[in-house]
């Protein structure tokens, strides 16, 4: 609406400078829509600037439902691409012949028994509380001592369990 009113402001201008003899004749002012435009009635150097204004002031018309249907989507989707050695129902391929092929089962590492803390004849064992008698994967609870504990397998093999840290910031205190 600001370039309108300075466009017209600029023609009115050059109107009355390219006029100078007559710069008491009458302005006609026709309304075209909601703006106005002023130009000389005698004046037609600058009409293709009234007709770019026009051109501008009809409502426009966005692009109708049908033709955005019609478009083509922009994002291309890729066919899923097959890797070497891989079969239809995902599996990897049967090994060559003259493979070596190991047939015993991959080993189970677990983590190492650590005894974390002691409290009231039980013993914390990798997170769990156990008492004497317990089982502790293939170990039982045979004893627990002040700072220390007892596991002994079914082969007869003891295994000693040793508090590592002490903590220095509890102090049980008992009557």
């Amino acid at each position: 609406m600001k370039t309108l009113t300075y466009l017209s402001l600029l023609i009115s201008t050059i109107l009355l400078a390219s006029n100078s003899n007559s710069i008491n004749s009458p302005m006609t002012a026709p309304v075209a829509g909601s703006v106005t435009v002023l130009q000389s009635g005698n004046d037609k150097e600058l009409q293709w600037v009234d007709e770019q204004i026009k051109a501008i002031l009809p409502p426009r018309v966005g692009v109708s439902d049908g033709f955005i249907n019609s478009l083509i989507d922009p994002i291309k989707y890729l066919k899923p691409t097959k890797l070497p050695g891989i079969t239809r129902g995902g599996l990897l391929a049967p090994p060559k012949l003259g493979a070596i092929v190991l047939n015993t089962p991959p080993k189970i590492i677990e983590e190492p028994l650590r005894l974390q803390a002691l409290m009231n004849k039980s013993a914390l064992i990798n997170g769990k509380w156990h008492k004497v008698n317990d089982e502790v994967r293939s170990y039982t609870l045979s004893e627990i001592k002040s700072n220390s504990v007892l596991l002994s397998s079914k082969k007869g093999q003891p295994l000693l369990l040793m508090l590592t840290k002490t903590n220095t910031n509890i102090k049980l205190n008992t009557k």
